[in-house]
């Protein structure tokens, strides 16, 4: 069904509202979230090993 636009109210509703139910949307919006989140840890991954070669080269560890 979806959702009831000329009134106000849920009742009558039944089904889910998701307009990309039962195509292959969701699976696209999964993978570019995927691909996302895996861009994030490699870009992140490599700004902490920059920032941390730095402190290694200038800073003195005990």
């Amino acid at each position: 069904m979806g959702f009831p636009f000329e009134t106000a109210t849920w009742e009558g509703v039944s089904g889910p509202i998701f307009m990309g139910l039962g195509t292959a949307w969701p699976g696209i919006f999964s993978v570019i979230a995927i691909g996302l989140c895996i861009a994030a840890l490699v870009i992140g991954q490599k700004a902490e090993a920059k920032s941390y070669s730095k402190y290694k080269k200038y800073g003195k560890s005990k």
